[in-house]
């Protein structure tokens, strides 16, 4: 693999190939009708049948949780819904965080199709990417068609009013007010500035969500979200209600960013933060749409930084090594695209994967484990897309792969491109790249994400070795 972005079937740091992530024999999952989807096993619901009660795929040796149909009480499963309890399943599993299923009913045209019933015995023929990190998977977060449907349980008697006529003590109807700078009005605030999109192309429909950067609707999103919209349509919603058309305005596999261009006009502009200054421990807010669930916020801290996470390419599709912020936040399929901010409100990362336990029926869900682009490479990567459409990505010149030394880990440098910034260095084939500036390489994947962490010309201290002998050079960045 090199670090610029080009891959060559190297060893990854001991790890196993990524599984095919997509199984069975094509069929896809139904269309829900809000665009939620799931990166996990999920199966449609059986055709006519509006309260059937559906279970959770469990993984292997794990009790599924249910979630009834309207009036039954129960507990909602996140994703994994699966036929009626007892009934033969409906389609088998499928792994593909992306996983936009086929409708059987018309192609999109501008708004969410219908549910569509739906009975096969495969996986959907979707789109995704799954990486193994250990024993850990790593799965983008924009999810196919399905998962919203059922995600929401309603009141038995459709009431939500309570009864006091038992309480002998005093009452507080009111609720507290949202004191400046915590979760409550930081939410407020950036609420109006985030949204979902769904994306159609033929009869294949999905979704995720995405970022205002303007007020005349330039939102910021991730490249796996938009991509299988090819020359389909996106559907932008918006934390009022409102909807609006969309168009690609660019797109960039390597980062994982895009941006798109709402038919919309004054629109709320999310503020835009730095990840530069950001510190372990961190309070942060991740708002986004998982499962099709518009507007959800949830809370967390930042757990690491400049993790070097490998989303891998599924179908051929080119591998995304991400620089990532990792938080505990939760975040699930389709808060892809979603906005990562710090308590004053202000974006500091792209939410784009999730880490899941990698389980050979595909589960994927929040396990406190969510990864983030930073917001200084991704606002860089969104000015070239919108300025030109195009990326040029730093490019330190060499192809790397994992030391098979355990007691000295590193990038091992494969092969070194002539003229490159590398061999002007006079960094030959052979060497164990060890650190960049202040940062330490202990793998290829880090080595992939410490570079693509710097803009093309930027200079950067690199620390190697050669036949034991430590050296150092400082390097101007190339592009690619």
């Amino acid at each position: 693999m090199t670090e610029g972005g080009q891959h060559e079937n190297p060893e990854r740091d001991g790890q196993a190939p990524s599984p095919n992530p997509y199984p069975g024999s094509g069929q896809p999952p139904p269309v829900p009708p809000t665009g939620g989807f799931t990166a996990a096993p999920y199966q449609g619901r059986p055709a006519g049948d509006p309260t059937a009660q559906w279970s959770a795929h469990p993984g292997p040796g794990q009790q599924g949780p249910t979630t009834p149909g309207a009036g039954q009480p129960g507990s909602t499963a996140p994703f994994g819904y699966g036929p009626p309890q007892g009934g033969p399943p409906t389609e088998t599993q499928t792994t593909g965080p992306l996983d936009f299923g086929t409708q059987s009913g018309a192609p999109f045209s501008g708004s969410v199709p219908p549910q569509q019933p739906h009975s096969g015995s495969g996986g959907g023929g979707g789109f995704g990417k799954k990486a193994l990190l250990g024993g850990l998977a790593v799965v983008v977060l924009a999810v196919g068609a399905g998962a919203g449907a059922g995600a929401i349980v309603a009141d038995r008697n459709g009431s939500s009013s309570s009864s006091t006529s038992l309480a002998t003590g005093p009452t507080e109807t009111s609720q507290p007010a949202a004191e400046p700078g915590s979760v409550q009005e930081t939410a407020s605030r950036v609420l109006p500035s985030v949204v979902s999109i769904t994306v159609g192309n033929g009869r294949q429909v999905g979704s995720g969500s995405g970022v205002i950067l303007s007020s005349d609707g330039t939102i910021l999103t991730n490249n796996h979200v938009v991509a299988p919209a090819g020359r389909g349509q996106v559907l932008v919603s918006f934390n009022n209600g409102s909807r609006a058309m969309a168009r690609v305005v660019g797109a960039d596999p390597v980062s994982d960013i895009a941006v798109i261009k709402a038919d919309a006009d004054g629109l709320t502009p999310v503020t835009v933060g730095a990840s530069s200054n950001l510190t372990v421990g961190q309070d942060v807010i991740a708002i986004g749409s998982p499962l099709g669930l518009e507007g959800t916020v949830t809370t967390g801290i930042i757990s690491a930084l400049n993790r070097p996470v490998s989303t891998s390419g599924a179908g051929g599709s080119q591998d995304s090594v991400i620089d990532a912020i990792q938080t505990d936040a939760a975040i699930n399929p389709g808060n892809s695209g979603g906005a990562l901010v710090n308590s004053k409100g202000a974006l500091i990362g792209v939410n784009t994967a999730i880490a899941t336990m990698g389980g050979s029926q595909g589960e994927a869900g929040s396990i406190g484990l969510g990864f983030s682009i930073p917001v200084d490479q991704a606002m860089r990567v969104a000015k070239q897309l919108q300025d030109s459409g195009e990326v040029n990505h730093p490019s330190l010149g060499v192809s790397v792969r994992a030391s098979t030394d355990l007691e000295k880990p590193g990038a091992l440098v494969a092969s070194v491109v002539k003229g490159s910034p590398a061999a002007d260095a006079d960094i030959p084939s052979g060497a164990l790249i060890t650190g960049l500036d202040d940062r330490k390489i202990n793998t290829s994947d880090a080595l992939v994400a410490a570079v693509r962490s710097h803009a093309p010309g930027d200079t950067v201290k690199v620390t190697y070795s050669v036949n034991g002998q430590s050296k150092s050079a400082e390097i101007k960045l190339g592009s690619m």
